[in-house]
């Protein structure tokens, strides 16, 4: 499928700029004391705040800046307006197909003039259709329908920052699932027994591309029996920390790392230099791969010693360290590196949980959306400036080390 290879990568990048929306709706949840325990109330506030998260990852594909800038991509386009007007297939075909390459993750295109389709390219399986017009001048000569998202992407980005687990049906038949739902009816909201285990489910409705509705069912994991000895308000912060931790680990073992372990598995150079002690030459090839992209920052050792250095100077999470062979799989140096900065994250921390996140080394603060008060408990409540807040947290890695707190603080 087009640009879906990049597809983590644009969610740690660009939906940080993207931000996939300002907040989180987490439904009804019964107002509690803080001090109280959420009881029987935890499973529906587990589930209102997780399905919250989901829900808005699928609504920044429609209407999120990703979307707008694709729009804007393509209405722009007088390359592909003026083939629509002239009907030169062969120029049409071959615009949309940069259009569908150009890294901003279309894949989906289908332009039409007068109602009638002139061409359809991209993936099979596609959710989220969004429409525009194509001009030359005032004079509208076609119209078109996008997306961005892909059922499979949808489903991944769910999966891997909100803990879901997805059933995709159209017009009843299910068209992808990653758990062994079957046939089975499924309920808009409560729980349903997979697989001699009980999930939450919660269920929403998305565009098929090119028209029609995607039924879409989100099924979580019941939260361990301990949450329901704690305040809804702090349940609710802890599943919102569990989705700031998965975002910080996309920093070290999802696909925004792999454009990083793609250059380092494939580069011959570097090995060279460091087996012949030619650091002079390192240090080159090093600033080359970091002005290449893929890494915030990275370091290379051999001997010993730090031989190249090059990158970000802004603080950074989640380093990573690799081993660098030679063609006779002989170690000759180490590679420590980052691609995610502390701001970056915070900022895509926000956008997937709704609510402010700050990173923290000790009392000093690398990167948030405010200041934030001077101390901040690993969990419980805080007031800062007129807002209660509900903490929850975990810990991080700075580059090059360096332990860090990440804090997720819920005004909910």
């Amino acid at each position: 499928m087009p640009a879906r290879a990049h597809a983590a990568t644009s969610l740690m990048a660009a939906a940080a700029i993207a931000a996939i929306a300002a907040l989180l709706v987490l439904g009804a949840i019964p107002k509690r004391a803080a001090t109280s325990a959420c009881g029987a109330a935890t499973d529906r506030t587990y589930l209102a705040t997780a399905f919250g998260v989901a829900r808005q990852i699928n609504l920044g594909e429609s209407n999120g800046n990703a979307v707008r800038r694709a729009l804007h991509t393509i209405e722009s386009d007088q390359v592909l307006a003026n083939a629509v007007a002239t009907g030169d297939r062969a120029t049409l075909r071959s615009e949309m197909l940069v259009l569908l390459y150009n890294h901003e993750h279309i894949v989906r295109l289908r332009v039409l003039r007068a109602g009638r389709v002139l061409e359809d390219l991209g993936g099979p399986l596609v959710l989220s259709p969004v429409s525009g017009s194509l001009r030359l001048g005032r004079t509208v000569v076609g119209s078109f329908v996008m997306s961005i998202q892909d059922d499979a992407g949808y489903r991944k980005l769910a999966e891997r920052l909100a803990g879901a687990y997805a059933v995709m049906r159209y017009r009843g038949v299910t068209v992808m699932s990653d758990i062994a739902a079957g046939s089975r009816t499924l309920p808009a909201r409560g729980t349903v027994r997979v697989g001699g285990a009980r999930y939450l489910v919660a269920s929403l409705s998305d565009g098929r591309f090119p028209s029609g509705t995607l039924r879409i069912w989100l099924l979580f994991a019941r939260p361990p029996a301990a949450f329901s000895r704690t305040s809804c308000a702090q349940v609710a912060a802890d599943v919102l920390a569990d989705v700031a931790r998965r975002a910080y680990a996309e920093s070290r073992s999802g696909p925004p790392v792999l454009p990083a372990l793609t250059t380092l598995a494939l580069d011959q150079a570097l090995p060279q230099a460091l087996a012949a002690r030619d650091y002079a030459g390192a240090v080159k090839i090093v600033r080359g791969m970091v002005a290449g992209g893929g890494f915030a920052r990275l370091r290379v050792y051999a001997a010993g010693r730090l031989v190249a250095d090059a990158g970000a100077s802004e603080p950074l999470i989640a380093p990573l360290r690799r081993a660098i062979h030679d063609s006779a799989g002989a170690m000759v140096g180490t590679a420590l590196f980052a691609v995610q900065n502390a701001l970056g994250y915070t900022v895509l921390a926000r956008a997937v949980t709704g609510v402010p996140v700050l990173v923290r080394a000790g009392h000093h603060q690398l990167a948030g959306a405010f200041p934030g008060p001077s101390r901040l408990p690993p969990q419980g409540s805080v007031r800062y400036r007129g807002v209660r807040y509900t903490v929850a947290s975990f810990t991080g890695v700075s580059f090059p080390a360096g332990a860090i707190r990440i804090y997720v603080l819920d005004p909910g």
